[in-house]
């Protein structure tokens, strides 16, 4: 088996089976499977997907386990030599497991994880890699927050890239690792419950001198967030949650004392504010309750 493709399903039922289809529709000369791990659906995925498509693994926990748990969970049931994490809100446009794996072959045993640049689906590039999470880039996102009141077009369309491309992590929506790599690595740590995950995996991997690469060829789009369900994305109250509590935990694994310290007075002095700002503009009390995980 060359690539075992890994996707997490949690009520994204027609979504699930978009992606699936494009799968199948787009994939040649290589021998794949598709594992889903349902998170405790409750929207009938089981039944509509399994009756639709008839080779596929269905893994069900009972359970919502958070996207890196079930991931491990898929790659645990997995048989191919390269593990694909698919997200359910992505549509192949083209043979991208074939080119992903022609590709990996090609990197050599230095390889820990793989991507492409993913686009919307107006055509444009989307967030498809990024820099470790550091002091630099925290105070960006948080002055980020305040832009954004001004001006909500996101800014993480990277560039086309002709070469294969270094990288710090490739974005969890459409991540190959050899499956030698998750065995060694450990895979997903089961403490971050969505977001970050991919980050401090790759974080390991690098610090082990694993390589992260992106590279052209695969076509892949990306409905960035159709898995979520919040009603506002981009200020939902519930992701920012996650998003802190993940940080938080990130922050412990990869900062020193010091680093800890003067992120936590900057996200007070400059997170806080924005929190009261937009819990008043929504008033909504539940963004009050996520300062205490800054």
């Amino acid at each position: 088996m060359d690539i075992s493709v890994i996707i997490v399903n949690y009520n994204t039922r027609d979504l699930l089976a978009d992606c699936i289809e494009s799968i199948i529709g787009n994939t040649t000369g290589v021998d794949y499977e598709i594992i889903i791990v349902d998170n405790a659906s409750h929207d009938n995925s089981r039944e509509a997907i399994t009756s639709k498509f008839k080779y596929i693994k269905w893994v069900q926990s009972h359970e919502n386990l958070g996207f890196g748990r079930a991931n491990n969970m898929g790659a645990k049931h997995a048989c191919g030599k390269y593990l694909f994490f698919l997200n359910s809100d992505t549509v192949l446009k083209n043979n991208a497991l074939k080119l992903l794996v022609t590709a990996a072959d090609n990197a050599g045993e230095s390889l820990g994880a793989m991507g492409c640049i993913l686009e919307n689906p107006k055509g444009c590039t989307c967030h498809s890699y990024g820099k470790f999470i550091s002091l630099k880039t925290e105070f960006c996102s948080m002055l980020s927050i305040y832009l954004r009141f001004i001006k909500t077009k996101e800014n993480t369309n990277p560039p086309y890239i002709t070469v294969p491309t270094m990288v710090d992590y490739v974005t969890g929506a459409d991540l190959l690792v050899p499956k030698t790599v998750f065995e060694i690595t450990g895979g997903f740590d089961s403490d971050f419950f969505m977001y970050c995950e991919e980050v401090d995996w790759q974080k390991r991997m690098a610090d082990t001198g694993l390589c992260r690469i992106v590279v052209p060829g695969p076509k892949i789009v990306h409905l960035e967030g159709g898995s979520d369900k919040s009603s506002d994305r981009i200020w939902s109250a519930s992701r920012l949650q996650n998003i802190y509590r993940s940080k938080r935990i990130y922050a412990l694994k990869h900062f020193s004392t010091y680093e800890r310290i003067i992120l936590r007075i900057t996200s007070y002095m400059l997170k806080t504010p924005a929190l009261l700002i937009i819990g008043l503009i929504k008033r909504n009390p539940n963004y009050l309750k996520l300062i205490p995980l800054l």
